[in-house]
């Protein structure tokens, strides 16, 4: 499994559930088409107002391609609009275990 780990702050004069509106249109029109494409998790830190996506591939490669393809999201300047400049950091991690 893959995982893309996206941080941010919202932009000035979007609200969380203007995000969470945009995504759920983001998920049913484009991310849920993608190949490889698992789940998308929105959380919310505890301490300040940075926000955290988590979202699981099936492989990189998977991941890769959905980022070529964001070309083709509908309405995506919406999406974008949803995050303040500058304050977007991502990583990407590769599951090596997982324990319960």
């Amino acid at each position: 499994m893959f995982k893309d780990i996206i941080n941010y702050q919202l932009a000035d004069g979007i609200d969380e559930k203007h995000l969470l509106n945009v995504a759920s249109d983001i998920i049913e029109n484009w991310m849920s088409k993608q190949a490889g494409f698992i789940k998308w998790e929105i959380h919310k830190s505890a301490t300040d107002d940075t926000y955290t996506d988590i979202v699981y591939w099936k492989s990189q490669e998977d991941a890769k391609n959905s980022e070529k393809d964001m070309v083709n999201i509908p309405n995506a300047g919406d999406w974008f609009a949803c995050y303040k400049e500058d304050s977007i950091s991502s990583q990407n991690l590769h599951q090596v275990g997982s324990f319960k």
